[in-house]
């Protein structure tokens, strides 16, 4: 039996609503996934998040955190565009399925945008990038992950199109965790 709107066990205050994930869905579904995307970015430009954080690791390692942050970037874009794809508006429901072609597209280049070979002598596996190539990728992936925002924030998963936006509470929540 579920008293309405009384406190039950502790914080907890069961109400009349209906049980509702929304909330930590965006978050997880979807802010986390932004919140990565930016971080696969970086590191698939730089190889590393920090400016001095590549002086601990060779030129080979980086090119490794370079291409694995391209295959990350891509999945992760393929995931977010998965969880969103039921709420976006229709009118933007076409946009968004292109962006999600041209991610597909993109995905059998990404094995083609480097090369894996062992050195004969010492067996350390050297990690070539064909910069062209991958650049050109990222750059795809970085177009479809900008103009993503506009269809998710006309969807109601940014900002809710009821509320004034204040960034301070919204940075201050992010930085908490939550």
């Amino acid at each position: 039996m579920v008293n309405k709107g009384k406190e039950m066990g502790g914080d907890i205050t069961l109400g009349s609503d209906a049980w509702n994930v929304a909330d930590g869905f965006t978050k997880l579904k979807i802010l986390r996934q932004l919140i990565m995307l930016d971080r696969w970015d970086t590191i698939a430009q730089f190889g590393t998040e920090e400016i001095d954080e590549d002086n601990y690791i060779n030129d080979n390692q980086i090119r490794k955190r370079r291409i694995e942050a391209l295959q990350r970037f891509h999945s992760t874009i393929k995931q977010l565009l998965g969880n969103v794809m039921f709420a976006i508006r229709s009118d933007d429901l076409e946009k968004v399925k292109v962006m999600l072609d041209r991610v597909k597209t993109v995905e059998e280049f990404i094995q083609k945008s480097y090369s894996l070979k062992e050195d004969a002598v010492s067996h350390d596996d050297s990690f070539e990038i064909n910069e062209d190539l991958f650049k050109k990728i990222l750059e795809i992936l970085q177009d479809v992950k900008d103009k993503l925002n506009t269809p998710l924030n006309s969807a109601g998963l940014i900002f809710r199109p009821s509320e004034e936006v204040d960034l301070d509470k919204i940075m201050s929540e992010i930085i908490e965790g939550g």
